[in-house]
C-alpha cells in the first residue's frame, strides 16, 4: 500500500547525507531455463502473492510482525483484508497489465481510465498520492496536473505507489529504452516526485535486464544517476546491507519509493528462492505489502511461477484473471520483439 510519502519527507536530509560507495559490483541473475512467457506469469503471480502475504502485517507492531513471520507465512484473515486478498498494489498492476496487453505500451489515456475507474469504484488501499491524483479527474491530463498538484502543495509525492504497479511495463517493454520512457509516462498519472519515474524505471529496465542476460542492478543504477535517495539506497542493496534497509522499512522512509525498489533488488540478489526473498521482505515491517510485492515479482520472474509454494497460491485470490493477464502480457512482447 502507497501511503503518499508523508513522514519519510522528514528524512530525506539524513538519508542522503551519507557517503555513496564508490562503484556498483556486476551481479548476474540466473533464470536457467525459465522463458520469458514463463517468468511473465511468475512475476504476476509473484507480486500478487507478496502483496497477500504481506497485506497481514502491513504496519503492524513489530513484534507482532517477528511473531507472524517465526510461525510461517501462510495465506490467513487478517484485521482487514480476507486471506489471500491483495492490495491495492496488485489491482492497479492488473489494470496496467490489461491496458498494456490491449492496448500496447503505453496508452496513457487507456490506463489512466482504468485507474480511475478502480479508483471511483473499488479504492481499497489506496495511498494519499493516487488518491489525489485519481479521484475526481476526468482523463490522464488532469491526473497529471492533480498529481503535481499534490507534489508542489505537499511535498509528499516520492512514495512507493508507482514502483509497486509497474512490473507489467517491464515484462512487455521490447528494450531499455521502452521500458524507461512507458515507466515515466505511468509515474506521472500518479506522482509528481521525480524520483518516483526513476524508480519505476530502474524496477522495468531491471527486468528488461534479465530477460536480456544482463545485469539487473546495473540496469537499475543507471536510472537511479544523479537522484542522490535513489543512488543510496541501490548502494544498499549492492551491498547487501540488510541492517541499513531494516531500518529504512521500518523507519520513516518505509512508504518511499527508493526504500521499496532496493528492498525488492536486494531480495533478487541476495535472499535465495522465492520464498526466502518475500518472507525477509515481509520481515522486515513497515509497508510489507509493497515491499514483499515488488520482491515477489522480481523473484517471480527469475524463477517461474512454479517457485512459488503451492500453498501461498491456492488461496491467491483472481488467479485466474493474473494468470491471464500474464499470458497476454507475454504475447505482446514476443509481437513487440525484433525478428
Amino acid at each position: 500500500m502507497c501511503l503518499g510519502g508523508g513522514p519519510f519527507r522528514r528524512s530525506v536530509a539524513n538519508f542522503i547525507c551519507q557517503p555513496p560507495l564508490s562503484h556498483l559490483a556486476m551481479h548476474s541473475v540466473r533464470r536457467d531455463s525459465v522463458s520469458h512467457y514463463d517468468g511473465t506469469v511468475g512475476a504476476l503471480l509473484g507480486l500478487a502473492v507478496g502483496d497477500a502475504l504481506g497485506a497481514q502485517v502491513e504496519f503492524a507492531h513489530p513484534q507482532v510482525v517477528r511473531e507472524v513471520v517465526a510461525r510461517g507465512l501462510e495465506m490467513v484473515d487478517s484485521g482487514y483484508w480476507p486471506a489471500g486478498q491483495w492490495t491495492d498494489d496488485t489491482a492497479l498492476a492488473l489494470e496496467l497489465a490489461e491496458s498494456i496487453a490491449e492496448r500496447g505500451l503505453l496508452d496513457a489515456d487507456d490506463v489512466a481510465r482504468r485507474y480511475i475507474s478502480w479508483a471511483t469504484t473499488d479504492g481499497r488501499g489506496i495511498g494519499r498520492a493516487t488518491r489525489a491524483a485519481l479521484m475526481g479527474a476526468s482523463d490522464a491530463a488532469e491526473a497529471r496536473r492533480r498529481a503535481s498538484a499534490f507534489q508542489a502543495r505537499t511535498g509528499m509525492g516520492a512514495s512507493n505507489g508507482t514502483v509497486m504497479r509497474c512490473a507489467p511495463i517491464g515484462l512487455a517493454a521490447r528494450d531499455h529504452e521502452q521500458a524507461r520512457a512507458a515507466a515515466a509516462e505511468d509515474a506521472r498519472l500518479t506522482h509528481g516526485h521525480p524520483a518516483t519515474a526513476r524508480a519505476s524505471a530502474a524496477l522495468c529496465t531491471a527486468l528488461v535486464a534479465m530477460r536480456q542476460g544482463e545485469d539487473p542492478l546495473t540496469a537499475a543504477s543507471a536510472e537511479a544517476h544523479g537522484l542522490r535517495e535513489l543512488e543510496r539506497a541501490l548502494e544498499l542493496a549492492v551491498g547487501d546491507d540488510r541492517d541499513a534497509l531494516a531500518s529504512l522499512a521500518a523507519g520513516p522512509a518505509a512508504g518511499a519509493c527508493w526504500t521499496t525498489l532496493s528492498i525488492g533488488l536486494c531480495a533478487l540478489i541476495w535472499l535465495g528462492d522465492y520464498a526466502s526473498g518475500v518472507t525477509w521482505a515481509v520481515s522486515l515491517g513497515g509497508d510489507t505489502d509493497t515491499n514483499a510485492a515488488v520482491a515477489g515479482a522480481l523473484l517471480g520472474y527469475r524463477d517461474g511461477a512454479d517457485a512459488i509454494p503451492a500453498r501461498w497460491l491456492k488461496r491467491l485470490a483472481q488467479r485466474d484473471r493474473l494468470e491471464r493477464a500474464a499470458v497476454m502480457l507475454a504475447r505482446h512482447a514476443e509481437a513487440a520483439s525484433p525478428p
